[in-house]
């Protein structure tokens, strides 16, 4: 069952909905809505130099680029639909009072369960952000510098929903207890938002440079 359908909103339904008190959408689904945004602005870089002369000697990167970025965009608006989906009975499940000690065993097996999917789509959402670095960074140097600070601005949004995706996994897997597998996600999730900071201010501060 879809909760949000993130592709069906208009953007102001959906940030009026994001404010809402409802359970969802939420910080992950944001995040990936980040993700979305970040990959839009790059694509936008990537329209802006094909069939450019300038920049005849990289078209053909561009244009894979472009389509590479076209499909990170269905991906995080699937991923943000799948946070929703994920998350609802999550939040459903904290307001359930187990009655006896039969339940209270199927109440944490599946609390375990539950918080192990919601940990995983922001996590599965950070590393689809990463993934785009490389590209953005090609962007950043080689593509239109008419639209060098579109660039700039993919990387912030992505290095956006990285930050904001660690934070939903952190919430989640401190509920776990199975604590290795806990510590597992964590420690990827860790490296990955390490990576992505490091890299993302390299880019952030390169365009902003070219822009003083």
């Amino acid at each position: 069952m879809v909760i949000v359908n993130t592709a069906g909103y208009k953007i102001y339904e959906y940030i009026n909905e994001l404010g809402s008190k409802a359970p969802v959408p939420g910080g992950g689904g944001a995040s990936a809505v980040a993700g979305a945004l970040s990959a839009a602005l790059a694509g936008m870089v990537c329209n802006l130099t094909v069939g450019k002369k300038s920049y005849m000697a990289v078209e053909d990167d561009i244009k894979k680029i472009l389509e590479d970025m076209n499909k990170h965009m269905e991906s995080f608006v699937k991923l943000s639909d799948k946070d929703a989906e994920v998350f609802y009975p999550l939040s459903q499940a904290y307001g359930f009072k187990p009655q006896n000690d039969e339940e209270k065993k199927l109440h944490e097996e599946n609390m375990e369960k539950l918080l192990f999917d919601a940990a995983m789509v922001p996590l599965d959402i950070m590393k689809e952000a990463y993934g785009m670095l490389g590209a953005i960074d090609f962007l950043a140097k080689k593509g239109s510098k008419l639209a060098v600070s579109d660039a700039g601005v993919a990387v912030s949004m992505l290095r956006s929903a990285v930050c904001g995706a660690m934070m939903n996994v952190v919430i989640n897997v401190r509920y776990m207890k199975n604590r290795p597998k806990a510590q597992n996600l964590m420690d990827e999730a860790s490296e990955l938002l390490e990576n992505t900071m490091n890299k993302a201010d390299i880019i952030y501060r390169e365009v902003l440079e070219v822009l003083l």
